[in-house]
């Protein structure tokens, strides 16, 4: 009897285990293997400007912006700060001249609390600091939504949590003593609503908002 209850036990645990180990991350996306493949045949070089985001980054044509500087892009559609993190070594072993990061939005949309999107954020910092020394870090903020487009479902009423996490990321860039660039206020219509004029669908931008973000960041850049 007991020798039953043992091995029952042991089979509960390694199903947990196994379930545990084979479960699917909400970032491990087919986009996701997609752009880490392409990434690894297309390495970084040493000291680049590195643009490192979620799918608003993939979209910039950050080379085109910054002929001169010649960014790498590092965005990825769909990508969360969890996925971020799981990533950044290919970041920190390249040691950027500078880091653009802009992420959270897709961790709101997953119900992810905005005390864990800083705490992936923190570790980023770091862990960039700590590896790439040399690396000047900016961290810019959200941008606004627009739900009248009604695309988004799971970011409907969310505009609260997306100033709430501006907020702590300002506090939090202070803190750990790295750039914070504030740039959804460039981007509003009105208190908490993305302009009509710079985006496809009350998320992702057009070409006329991808130049007012360009703008913005060109001061940080040339």
């Amino acid at each position: 009897m007991k020798k039953n209850i043992f091995l029952s036990l042991v089979l509960v645990f390694t199903c947990s285990v196994f379930g545990q180990t084979n479960e699917k991350k909400a970032y491990e996306t087919e986009t996701y293997t997609k752009r880490m493949s392409e990434f690894r045949k297309n390495p970084l070089k040493t000291g680049q400007i590195v643009f490192m985001g979620n799918s608003l980054t993939q979209g910039g044509k950050w080379s085109e912006y910054f002929p001169k500087q010649k960014p790498a892009n590092r965005g990825i559609s769909g990508d969360n700060t969890e996925g971020m993190l799981a990533r950044l070594d290919e970041i920190v072993k390249a040691q950027p001249e500078k880091l653009f990061f802009l992420g959270g939005v897709n961790d709101i949309s997953q119900n992810v609390p905005n005390d864990t999107i800083i705490k992936n954020i923190r570790t980023i910092i770091r862990r960039t600091k700590k590896e790439s020394p040399g690396t000047i870090i900016y961290i810019q903020s959200p941008l606004p939504i627009n739900n009248s487009f009604e695309r988004y479902k799971r970011l409907t009423n969310k505009e609260n949590v997306i100033d709430n996490l501006n907020k702590k990321l300002k506090k939090l860039c202070k803190k750990e003593k790295v750039n914070f660039i504030y740039i959804h206020p460039a981007f509003l219509i009105k208190k908490q609503t993305l302009d009509a004029k710079y985006t496809t669908d009350g998320l992702h931008l057009n070409k006329e908002g991808y130049s007012v973000w360009a703008k913005e960041l060109s001061k940080y850049i040339e």
